[in-house]
């Protein structure tokens, strides 16, 4: 990670920990980094630091949001279209 990025995970997480404060509502935290633009891998970096949790922990609590269902299923669709144009041997 560059420097410039890891200074604007470091202020969005900082900006964002009052939120997480605030009843440790991970859907909060989520739509507050939404509303900054801070999504995917930053989200999670910045939810690590936040939260004070591992990856895996992170990933599960952002991509597996109720709010990226959607986006979820369109992902597992899409793979399953890829797997089965490939065929079974």
């Amino acid at each position: 990670m560059d420097a410039a990025r890891k200074a604007l995970t470091a202020g969005t997480a900082e900006a964002a920990r009052p939120v997480w404060a605030d009843g440790h509502d991970g859907a909060a935290l989520r739509e507050f980094l939404r509303k900054r633009g801070c999504d995917g891998m930053d989200a999670v970096m910045v939810t690590m630091r936040v939260v004070g949790c591992g990856l895996p922990e992170a990933q599960a609590m952002f991509f597996a949001a109720p709010c990226r269902a959607d986006e979820l299923r369109f992902h597992d669709a899409v793979t399953e279209g890829l797997e089965k144009s490939q065929g079974d041997g």
